[in-house]
Formats: C-alpha cells, sequence, structure tokens
C-alpha cells in the first residue's frame, strides 16, 4: 500500500504514506512481522521528496535521520544506503 501511495501523483497520498510507516514503527513493537525495513523508508522518503508538499523536505529529513537514529541503535534492517540520501 505504501509503494501504491507513494507512485501516485494525488495530492495528500505520500502523507499517507508516512502515516503508514508511523503505524507500523508503533504497531512492530507487538507484531514484528510490521517491522518496516530499509525499502520501506526509502520507499516514503521518496514519495515525500516528489510531492510538493509544503512540509514534505522537513518531513522526509526527519524520516532519514529516524532511520540513521534506529540503524545505530542496532536495527541492522534499516541500514540506509545511496538511495536513502
Amino acid at each position: 500500500v505504501i509503494n501504491a501511495y507513494a507512485k501516485s501523483s494525488q495530492k495528500g497520498l505520500a502523507s499517507k504514506a508516512g502515516q503508514l510507516l508511523a503505524e507500523m514503527e508503533q504497531r512492530s513493537k507487538k507484531e514484528i512481522h510490521l517491522k518496516p525495513n530499509t525499502v520501506t523508508y526509502n520507499t516514503v522518503i521518496n514519495a515525500l521528496a516528489k510531492s510538493n508538499e509544503f512540509d514534505g523536505p522537513g518531513r522526509t529529513e526527519a524520516i532519514l535521520r529516524n532511520m540513521m537514529e534506529r540503524y545505530r541503535s542496532g536495527e541492522g534492517d534499516v541500514k540506509p544506503n545511496t538511495i536513502s540520501f
């Protein structure tokens, strides 16, 4: 669903992708199969970067920083890569 939102040009769907990422982060504390990975983060970063939403750049940077912090704290499956930047 995040990927579908990211590929859509419909206004507001990049934000919905970000909301789903946040929900996945919360729910994955109890439901490990919902844990976002590098591809999930990169998809949302890309969607927000291309969205032309007013707060898109700031939210994109916040997601990248969150991703880097998670990786530094031991979450190897969210390792930022060249696509992340």
